[in-house]
């Protein structure tokens, strides 16, 4: 199995994969560089012997990319900030182009028609969490409710904006 292939084959389908996702450019930039780097990495471990497995390897990296960044994501952008790191910066014409592959532009428009159909108590709660990045504690005293109650309008509300985006994309 050579990575370097697999980058050939693959790299561009990452990216969109990533920037669909995250809707940030830089940052699926960032992700498709770490899971080529774990893949390079972790070369030696790789057992399959068909192309397919090795792309099914590769995919299973960036899955689990994707999920650790959204696990440590939030604290980890905060500390750079306050630090003063920055990662290096893709260009203007580059962040462009990764939308545009992605249809970032599209689904933006998608999420703001979404959570615009959800209740006003959901829409307060995702944009306090997701956008604000405040925690359930937090969000229930700024909204004079139970962490409870926050969790459940958080839940109800990002699974309407699933659905939304499923029916949407024509994957429902």
């Amino acid at each position: 199995m050579d990575v370097g292939d697999l980058y050939d084959a693959h790299a561009r389908h990452l990216l969109v994969f990533f920037a669909r996702r995250t809707y940030d450019s830089q940052l699926a930039m960032d992700l498709v560089a770490e899971t080529f780097a774990r893949a390079y990495e972790h070369r030696d471990r790789h057992r399959g012997s068909s192309q397919d497995e090795a792309v099914g390897w590769l995919w299973g990296i960036a899955r689990n990319v994707l999920h650790e960044t959204h696990r440590r994501g939030h604290a980890e952008r905060r500390a750079l900030r306050r630090l003063g790191v920055q990662s290096e910066l893709l260009t203007d014409g580059e962040l462009a182009r990764v939308d545009d592959l992605a249809g970032l532009e599209d689904l933006r428009g998608l999420v703001a028609g979404a959570l615009r159909e959800l209740s006003s108590e959901q829409r307060e709660v995702v944009e306090l969490r997701v956008v604000g990045e405040l925690d359930y504690s937090q969000i229930a005293r700024r909204l004079g409710i139970s962490e409870q109650t926050a969790r459940a309008r958080l839940s109800r509300g990002l699974r309407a904006l699933g659905a939304a985006l499923d029916a949407a994309e024509g994957t429902a």
